[in-house]
């Protein structure tokens, strides 16, 4: 099984994960960048939460064919179903219908003895049970590192790169040379 990793906050932006609102993937992303893991200087990620007990809503994940195989357990968390798990502004705009508001996921593998992450993934279902292969991305150290260098308010903020942004130059009209003699 392939999957993409992203790793940079443009990779990110490009598949459009947790986009456009009521979506909450972005939110579900930031939240777990800045309150369950912590990046060591060789680039191993220690879990400041313990999926393994639920923590946050996490619960285990059962590869469907979705992800590499791996010898680690894999957990889910993001679902708004449960309530109090996740901090207010993840859940905010959840609506409680059949929309896209709870369509955002976050699995991990999970290796318990060390208390770390070995792989971070982003995915989003592609009906109430099934998770969207072609939306599924693996999420690198390096783009975790930069979402922990934002404020929530800046990473949520779109666009955040400069490449994204349009501008269109129109050229002003003499209206002087329009005017017969």
């Amino acid at each position: 099984i392939m999957v993409r990793i992203l790793n940079h906050l443009s990779d990110l932006r490009e598949t459009r994960f947790g986009q456009p609102c009521p979506r909450h993937g972005l939110k579900l992303l930031w939240w777990f960048a800045h309150d369950c893991v912590q990046i060591d200087s060789n680039g191993r990620m220690t879990a400041q939460c313990d999926p393994a007990n639920g923590a946050f809503g996490f619960h285990r994940f059962y590869n469907e064919r979705l992800l590499p195989k791996t010898t680690l357990p894999y957990y889910e968390a993001g679902n708004l179903h449960t309530p109090g798990s996740l901090p207010d502004y993840v859940t905010r705009s959840y609506t409680g219908q059949s929309d896209s508001s709870n369509t955002d996921r976050i699995i991990v593998s999970f290796d318990s003895r060390w208390k770390r992450f070995e792989k971070i993934y982003v995915t989003q279902h592609s009906n109430q049970v099934r998770f969207d292969q072609n939306h599924t991305y693996c999420v690198s150290t390096d783009l975790l590192k930069n979402i922990k260098e934002l404020s929530r308010n800046d990473f949520l903020r779109e666009p955040t790169n400069g490449s994204e942004r349009v501008s269109i130059s129109i050229p002003s009209v003499n209206t002087w040379s329009l005017i017969g003699p």
